[in-house]
Protein backbone atom coordinates (compact mmCIF):
# COMPACT_ATOMS: atom_id res chain seq x y z
CA UNK A 1 0.00 0.00 0.00
CA UNK A 2 1.05 3.56 -0.66
CA UNK A 3 1.90 5.39 2.56
CA UNK A 4 2.87 8.89 3.64
CA UNK A 5 5.12 8.76 6.69
CA UNK A 6 6.75 11.21 9.07
CA UNK A 7 9.54 9.83 11.28
CA UNK A 8 9.59 10.30 15.02
CA UNK A 9 9.15 8.56 18.32
CA UNK A 10 6.53 5.91 18.98
CA UNK A 11 3.92 4.87 19.52
CA UNK A 12 3.09 5.57 15.90
CA UNK A 13 -0.09 7.43 15.02
CA UNK A 14 -1.73 5.68 12.05
CA UNK A 15 -4.45 7.53 10.10
CA UNK A 16 -7.08 5.91 7.86
CA UNK A 17 -8.89 7.93 5.19
CA UNK A 18 -12.57 7.91 4.29
CA UNK A 19 -14.59 6.81 1.29
CA UNK A 20 -13.03 7.82 -2.05
CA UNK A 21 -10.43 9.83 -0.16
CA UNK A 22 -6.71 9.17 0.29
CA UNK A 23 -3.83 9.72 2.69
CA UNK A 24 -3.74 13.33 1.44
CA UNK A 25 -6.70 14.11 3.71
CA UNK A 26 -4.46 13.36 6.70
CA UNK A 27 -1.21 14.96 5.49
CA UNK A 28 -1.64 18.16 7.57
CA UNK A 29 -2.22 16.01 10.66
CA UNK A 30 0.95 14.02 9.97
CA UNK A 31 2.88 17.28 9.72
CA UNK A 32 1.50 18.47 13.06
CA UNK A 33 2.51 15.19 14.68
CA UNK A 34 5.99 15.44 13.16
CA UNK A 35 6.38 18.91 14.68
CA UNK A 36 5.91 17.24 18.05
CA UNK A 37 8.45 14.53 17.23
CA UNK A 38 5.86 11.78 16.83
CA UNK A 39 6.05 8.96 14.29
CA UNK A 40 2.94 9.32 12.11
CA UNK A 41 1.73 7.74 8.90
CA UNK A 42 -1.31 7.43 6.66
CA UNK A 43 -1.93 4.91 3.92
CA UNK A 44 -4.07 4.74 0.82
CA UNK A 45 -6.37 1.79 1.44
CA UNK A 46 -6.43 -0.99 -1.18
CA UNK A 47 -8.48 0.11 -4.17
CA UNK A 48 -8.14 3.83 -3.36
CA UNK A 49 -5.68 6.62 -4.14
CA UNK A 50 -2.23 5.39 -5.10
CA UNK A 51 -3.13 1.92 -3.78
CA UNK A 52 -5.83 1.53 -6.43
CA UNK A 53 -4.04 -1.45 -7.96
CA UNK A 54 -4.02 -3.37 -4.67
CA UNK A 55 -6.40 -6.33 -4.88
CA UNK A 56 -9.52 -6.70 -2.78
CA UNK A 57 -11.72 -7.71 -1.18
CA UNK A 58 -12.77 -4.18 -0.28
CA UNK A 59 -15.20 -4.78 2.58
CA UNK A 60 -14.63 -3.07 5.93
CA UNK A 61 -13.25 -6.16 7.67
CA UNK A 62 -10.75 -6.89 4.91
CA UNK A 63 -9.62 -3.27 4.80
CA UNK A 64 -9.10 -3.41 8.57
CA UNK A 65 -7.00 -6.55 8.16
CA UNK A 66 -4.91 -4.82 5.48
CA UNK A 67 -4.11 -1.95 7.88
CA UNK A 68 -3.14 -4.43 10.59
CA UNK A 69 -0.93 -6.32 8.11
CA UNK A 70 0.81 -3.08 7.15
CA UNK A 71 1.46 -2.29 10.82
CA UNK A 72 2.86 -5.80 11.32
CA UNK A 73 5.06 -5.48 8.22
CA UNK A 74 6.49 -2.19 9.51
CA UNK A 75 6.98 -3.53 13.03
CA UNK A 76 4.90 -0.78 14.61
CA UNK A 77 3.67 -2.75 17.61
CA UNK A 78 0.82 -1.02 19.45
CA UNK A 79 -0.36 2.11 17.71
CA UNK A 80 -2.59 5.12 18.19
CA UNK A 81 -5.28 4.80 15.51
CA UNK A 82 -7.24 7.59 13.81
CA UNK A 83 -10.00 7.02 11.27
CA UNK A 84 -12.17 9.50 9.42
CA UNK A 85 -15.60 8.75 7.92
CA UNK A 86 -15.40 5.27 6.34
CA UNK A 87 -11.88 5.08 7.78
CA UNK A 88 -13.46 5.31 11.20
CA UNK A 89 -15.58 2.26 10.39
CA UNK A 90 -12.44 0.45 9.26
CA UNK A 91 -10.78 1.55 12.51
CA UNK A 92 -13.62 0.12 14.60
CA UNK A 93 -13.29 -3.22 12.84
CA UNK A 94 -9.52 -3.18 13.28
CA UNK A 95 -9.86 -2.72 17.06
CA UNK A 96 -12.55 -5.40 17.26
CA UNK A 97 -10.58 -7.89 15.14
CA UNK A 98 -7.06 -7.06 16.40
CA UNK A 99 -7.56 -5.63 19.91
CA UNK A 100 -3.89 -5.86 20.90
CA UNK A 101 -2.85 -3.58 18.03
CA UNK A 102 -4.38 -0.31 19.27
CA UNK A 103 -3.81 1.61 22.50
CA UNK A 104 -5.96 4.69 21.75
CA UNK A 105 -8.64 5.43 19.16
CA UNK A 106 -9.67 8.65 17.44
CA UNK A 107 -12.91 8.45 15.42
CA UNK A 108 -13.72 11.44 13.22
CA UNK A 109 -17.05 11.98 11.43
CA UNK A 110 -17.93 8.33 11.55
CA UNK A 111 -20.65 6.04 12.82
CA UNK A 112 -21.54 2.53 13.93
CA UNK A 113 -24.32 1.85 11.43
CA UNK A 114 -26.01 3.32 8.36
CA UNK A 115 -29.40 4.77 9.19
CA UNK A 116 -30.85 4.10 5.72
CA UNK A 117 -29.03 1.12 4.22
CA UNK A 118 -31.50 0.75 1.34
CA UNK A 119 -30.71 4.24 0.05
CA UNK A 120 -26.97 3.68 0.55
CA UNK A 121 -27.15 0.42 -1.41
CA UNK A 122 -29.09 2.15 -4.18
CA UNK A 123 -26.33 4.75 -4.43
CA UNK A 124 -23.75 1.96 -4.71
CA UNK A 125 -25.84 0.36 -7.46
CA UNK A 126 -25.96 3.70 -9.30
CA UNK A 127 -22.17 3.94 -9.14
CA UNK A 128 -21.87 0.40 -10.46
CA UNK A 129 -24.19 1.15 -13.37
CA UNK A 130 -22.82 4.57 -14.30
CA UNK A 131 -19.62 6.19 -15.52
CA UNK A 132 -16.83 6.73 -12.99
CA UNK A 133 -16.10 10.38 -13.74
CA UNK A 134 -16.23 13.89 -12.29
CA UNK A 135 -20.03 13.93 -12.41
CA UNK A 136 -20.13 10.76 -10.31
CA UNK A 137 -17.76 11.98 -7.60
CA UNK A 138 -18.59 15.71 -7.39
CA UNK A 139 -21.69 15.30 -5.17
CA UNK A 140 -19.80 13.18 -2.64
CA UNK A 141 -16.89 15.64 -2.54
CA UNK A 142 -19.23 18.56 -1.88
CA UNK A 143 -20.86 16.49 0.86
CA UNK A 144 -17.52 16.22 2.67
CA UNK A 145 -17.51 19.95 3.45
CA UNK A 146 -19.85 22.48 5.06
CA UNK A 147 -18.92 24.97 2.34
CA UNK A 148 -18.08 23.78 -1.20
CA UNK A 149 -14.33 23.85 -1.83
CA UNK A 150 -12.81 26.40 -4.19
CA UNK A 151 -12.62 25.24 -7.81
CA UNK A 152 -8.96 24.20 -7.67
CA UNK A 153 -9.46 22.27 -4.43
CA UNK A 154 -12.62 20.63 -5.75
CA UNK A 155 -10.69 19.49 -8.83
CA UNK A 156 -7.95 18.06 -6.61
CA UNK A 157 -10.39 16.12 -4.47
CA UNK A 158 -12.17 14.88 -7.59
CA UNK A 159 -8.88 13.51 -8.92
CA UNK A 160 -8.30 11.73 -5.62
CA UNK A 161 -11.82 10.25 -5.68
CA UNK A 162 -11.56 9.13 -9.29
CA UNK A 163 -8.24 7.43 -8.60
CA UNK A 164 -10.20 4.76 -6.73
CA UNK A 165 -11.31 1.88 -8.87
CA UNK A 166 -15.05 1.66 -9.45
CA UNK A 167 -14.95 -1.93 -8.19
CA UNK A 168 -13.49 -0.78 -4.86
CA UNK A 169 -15.87 2.17 -4.61
CA UNK A 170 -18.91 -0.05 -5.13
CA UNK A 171 -17.74 -2.87 -2.84
CA UNK A 172 -16.76 -0.51 -0.01
CA UNK A 173 -20.04 1.39 -0.28
CA UNK A 174 -22.06 -1.83 -0.11
CA UNK A 175 -20.08 -3.13 2.85
CA UNK A 176 -20.33 0.14 4.75
CA UNK A 177 -24.07 0.29 4.09
CA UNK A 178 -24.82 -3.09 5.60
CA UNK A 179 -22.36 -3.57 8.47
CA UNK A 180 -23.22 -2.56 12.03
CA UNK A 181 -20.84 -2.28 14.99
CA UNK A 182 -23.04 -0.44 17.50
CA UNK A 183 -23.77 -3.48 19.66
CA UNK A 184 -20.07 -4.44 19.65
CA UNK A 185 -18.73 -1.07 20.78
CA UNK A 186 -18.84 -2.15 24.41
CA UNK A 187 -15.90 -4.40 23.58
CA UNK A 188 -13.75 -1.34 22.78
CA UNK A 189 -12.45 -0.35 26.21
CA UNK A 190 -9.37 1.63 25.14
CA UNK A 191 -9.46 5.44 25.48
CA UNK A 192 -11.51 6.78 22.57
CA UNK A 193 -12.21 10.31 21.35
CA UNK A 194 -15.08 10.83 18.92
CA UNK A 195 -15.06 14.08 16.93
CA UNK A 196 -18.13 15.22 14.99
CA UNK A 197 -18.83 18.36 13.00
CA UNK A 198 -21.93 20.28 14.04
CA UNK A 199 -22.98 20.66 10.38
CA UNK A 200 -22.14 17.13 9.24
CA UNK A 201 -25.10 15.84 7.23
CA UNK A 202 -23.76 12.27 7.01
CA UNK A 203 -22.68 11.56 10.61
CA UNK A 204 -24.31 13.85 13.15
CA UNK A 205 -23.24 14.77 16.68
CA UNK A 206 -26.23 12.75 17.89
CA UNK A 207 -24.76 9.67 16.24
CA UNK A 208 -21.45 10.36 17.98
CA UNK A 209 -23.26 10.66 21.32
CA UNK A 210 -24.95 7.31 20.72
CA UNK A 211 -21.59 5.70 20.09
CA UNK A 212 -20.26 7.19 23.32
CA UNK A 213 -23.14 5.65 25.25
CA UNK A 214 -22.03 2.21 24.07
CA UNK A 215 -18.30 2.66 24.74
CA UNK A 216 -16.98 2.44 28.31
CA UNK A 217 -14.05 4.82 27.85
CA UNK A 218 -15.15 7.30 25.17
CA UNK A 219 -15.90 11.00 25.05
CA UNK A 220 -17.33 13.26 22.36
CA UNK A 221 -16.06 16.58 20.98
CA UNK A 222 -18.30 18.57 18.62
CA UNK A 223 -16.70 21.19 16.38
CA UNK A 224 -19.15 24.00 15.75
CA UNK A 225 -17.95 25.21 12.33
CA UNK A 226 -17.29 21.86 10.64
CA UNK A 227 -19.05 19.52 8.28
CA UNK A 228 -17.80 16.01 7.48
CA UNK A 229 -14.05 16.78 7.31
CA UNK A 230 -13.16 18.84 10.41
CA UNK A 231 -9.41 18.25 10.17
CA UNK A 232 -9.49 20.27 6.92
CA UNK A 233 -12.41 22.61 7.57
CA UNK A 234 -11.60 23.74 11.11
CA UNK A 235 -7.98 22.66 11.62
CA UNK A 236 -7.01 24.75 14.64
CA UNK A 237 -10.08 23.76 16.63
CA UNK A 238 -9.55 20.17 15.51
CA UNK A 239 -5.96 20.09 16.72
CA UNK A 240 -6.87 21.71 20.03
CA UNK A 241 -9.35 18.91 20.56
CA UNK A 242 -7.29 15.95 19.39
CA UNK A 243 -3.60 16.68 19.95
CA UNK A 244 -3.63 16.27 23.77
CA UNK A 245 -5.51 12.99 23.30
CA UNK A 246 -3.18 11.66 20.60
CA UNK A 247 -0.04 12.65 22.51
CA UNK A 248 -1.14 11.45 25.95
Amino acid sequence: MHIIERPGQGPAVVCIHGYCQSSAYWTPTLDRMAERGVHALAMDLPGFGQSAAEPGPYDMESLADSVDALCEHKGLGRIVLAGGSMGGVVAQHLVLRHPQRVSRLLLVSTGAFTADPATALARADAIAAGEWNDAAVEPMIKGFFRQPPAADELARYQRIARSATKVAAVAAARSNATLRTLEQLGQIAIPTLIVQGRHDRARTPEHGALMCEHMPNARLAVLEQSGHTPQLEEPEAFYRAVMPFLLD
